[in-house]
């Protein structure tokens, strides 16, 4: 029994579920062979498979992939990676236009053609990284199954041939693995401070709370810079917890109020919701925060999200829908979260004096505002002539370097 198992660590098995070579078996092919096209594929949101119908019906689902994998690419080797992860590994035999063309084909027979499993119609989405004619397939088409989840694509492929924007290299994982060291670092050192910007208009002093990090030599990072990898790294909510505890704890005893920023994946990390009503709790600073909800792709239809802001609506705090105007920005999406405060984007307000097509825009969102009794905050105003424009059109409270930069909450004068 150890010797077959020594074996198929080794080498790999065959996969009972799916009859393809495991993840094993194609490292070890793509190691020994001189293919030199490899297309990965991954089935988005596949647990909500296994959740609906069962996990009997998920392996059917996952059975039936790898058979339409297998008709579709008659000439390349199919994998089953493990869980719904499957690769595509093909030599110099099949050309690149036909290889291209299999992948489309495959990709429109998945998006238009159901599963049918007892008698329900399963519509399977895909989405594929396909790395052609690189010395190292495996790394670079990993980097572009990556790239088309993190912008948003069905597919990425990267040609040899051709000069992507941006592609896989040593110093790019190098850096990538140096800044996710750093985090946890200042994680693990307490160097994650709480900065807060003041927010003019209205008897109430309001700021909101913003992160940034320190560094070794006492620099201060900004959060473009870390951000994106501490989602990478699965320490976003980490630095959320963080913000909050801080943030709280210095507002607890003041009359100011106060708002900190949340992303979808807080909300639905039930251990961070947790926290956050733990924690506004304890401080007692209901009556006082505000919840700026960062846009995020039908949000309002998680009923995770509609569920925590009403504890949290329930206890006195506010919703406030940041960055609004651009990306999924609509009305229908304000109301569904019952916010308070709408926080017009800042490419809005820094054009509102030059550009006529953004001056209607914002007028247009101040005017709805007005009509259902939420009210409108002006991020990054700058000057004062942008701040007159904004009074003009009726906008109640306005933040930006006009009054003061992001500081330090010692440093607040309240």
């Amino acid at each position: 029994m150890k010797k077959e198992i020594k074996y198929e660590l080794t080498y790999g098995r065959i996969s009972p579920i799916t009859e393809l070579p495991d993840r094993q078996r194609f490292l070890n092919t793509l190691k020994h062979s001189n293919a030199n096209k490899l297309a990965l594929l991954n089935v988005n949101g596949f647990w909500n498979f296994n959740h609906v119908f069962g996990y009997a019906i998920g392996d059917e689902i996952l059975k039936i992939i790898s058979q339409r994998l297998q008709k579709r690419f008659p000439h390349s080797v199919v994998f089953h990676l493990g869980g719904d992860n499957f690769a595509v590994l093909a030599g110099k035999e099949v050309g690149k236009e036909a290889f291209i063309q299999a992948i489309n084909a495959c990709m429109w027979y998945f998006g238009y053609s159901p599963i049918e499993i007892e008698e329900e119609k399963i519509y399977v989405a895909i989405r594929m990284g396909v790395a052609i004619d690189y010395v190292d397939l495996f790394l670079n088409a990993e980097f572009a199954i990556k790239q088309a989840k993190r912008i948003g694509k069905d597919m990425v492929i990267y040609d040899s041939e051709s000069v992507p924007l941006c592609r896989p290299n040593a110093s790019n994982a190098r850096a990538d693995l140096e800044w996710q060291k750093a985090i946890r670092q200042a994680l693990l050192k307490d160097r994650f401070e709480v900065y807060a910007q003041g927010i003019q208009g209205g008897k109430v002093k309001k700021f909101e709370c913003l992160v940034r990090m320190k560094s070794t030599n006492g620099g201060v990072i900004s959060p473009y810079h870390f951000l994106e990898q501490a989602k990478r790294a699965n320490l976003y909510n980490s630095i959320t917890k963080v913000v909050i505890e801080k943030s709280f704890a210095f507002f607890a005893d003041k009359e100011a109020e106060f708002s900190v920023n949340l992303t979808l994946s807080d909300i639905l990390d039930q251990e961070t919701a947790n926290f956050i009503i733990e924690k506004m709790y304890a401080y007692s600073v209901g009556s006082r925060l505000t919840i700026e909800l960062v846009e995020s792709e039908h949000i309002e239809n998680h009923p995770e999200v509609v569920a925590f802001l009403t504890t949290l609506k329930q206890q006195g705090v506010k919703i406030a829908i940041d960055d609004f105007g651009t990306g999924y920005s609509n009305f229908e999406y304000v109301a569904k979260l019952q916010a308070d405060y709408i926080k017009i984007d800042g490419s809005l307000i820094r054009n509102i004096t030059k550009n006529a097509t953004h001056r209607a825009v914002v007028e247009a969102i101040v005017t709805f505002a007005k009509k259902v009794g939420m009210e409108t905050v002006a991020e990054f105003v700058s000057d004062f002539e942008i701040y007159e424009a904004c009074q003009e059109q009726g906008i109640d409270y306005f933040q930006g370097y006009l009054w003061s930069e992001p500081q330090p909450l010692h440093k607040l004068k309240l």
